[in-house]
């Protein structure tokens, strides 16, 4: 689909707010332009651009922050993870994605509430519980394309704190995304005309990333993670809405 000077600029701004927010909370880009790109182009185009975008803002983000990052659970959640997508899309064969993706939102909001009370995970959780979370992850993700609010969750609630939690989810979608963009190569999506679009997109989404990151070093952590989860609540909401 070819793209006006408006489409383009409006694409722009998608890029730049979500790259803005993922470069402060370490998450939400991918929403953002999902919803955003979905309404310029076609979802055959939108997705591999996001995946690509999303592994270049990580990439641009692990640089300052890889000494936070909580490599044990990380490596955990996304071996889970990994294990956890096949069943997903094979789930995806057998039942309808909608109604799952409504009770995804609504948990997510109870969850983000939850965790705008004060609450914190008092201990870190075992090898078990963490594979259980990654390959829950991965399901969702197979099967509704929506696999990272447990993980967030999980490091909004870590008892680690912001920083650390904000390091380690940028590691963890830099991994996913990683394996994403081989699904989209395999599948032949990454055409001229996709890399033509992200390398035109790039420049906005690393100035977007370098602002948000900024921004985060500026504010308190305890207030930043309290952004993180206003965050959380904007995208369960809108999931909601979308759906009923």
């Amino acid at each position: 689909m070819e793209l006006s000077g408006e489409a383009f600029a409006l694409a722009l701004v998608v890029i730049v707010t979500g790259a803005a927010i993922r470069g402060f909370t370490g998450f939400g880009a991918s929403l953002i332009w999902v919803s955003g790109l979905a309404l310029l182009m076609d979802p055959d185009e939108a997705v591999p651009i996001i995946f690509c975008l999303e592994v270049f803002a990580s990439a641009l983000l692990i640089r300052e922050c890889r000494d936070e990052v909580m490599w044990r659970p990380v490596r955990w959640l996304v071996g889970g993870a990994v294990i956890g997508m096949p069943i997903g899309v094979v789930a995806l064969l057998a039942i309808d994605p909608e109604p799952m993706k409504l009770v995804i939102s609504i948990a997510v909001l109870i969850s983000a509430i939850v965790l705008a009370s004060g609450w914190r995970s008092k201990r870190d959780l075992g090898l078990v519980a963490l594979s259980t979370v990654g390959v829950g992850a991965g399901v969702l993700n197979g099967l509704t394309s929506a696999g990272g609010p447990p993980v967030i969750v999980f490091f909004l609630g870590s008892p680690a704190g912001m920083t650390a939690g904000r390091a380690s989810l940028i590691a963890y979608f830099l991994f996913l995304d990683s394996l994403a963009i081989v699904v989209v190569l395999a599948a032949g999506l990454l055409d001229s005309t996709v890399l033509v679009r992200v390398a035109a997109f790039l420049p906005i989404m690393l100035l977007g990333t370098a602002i948000g990151a900024r921004w985060f070093g500026k504010v308190d952590p305890e207030r930043a993670r309290f952004v993180g989860i206003g965050v959380l609540v904007a995208l369960a909401i809108v999931g909601i809405v979308g759906r009923i």
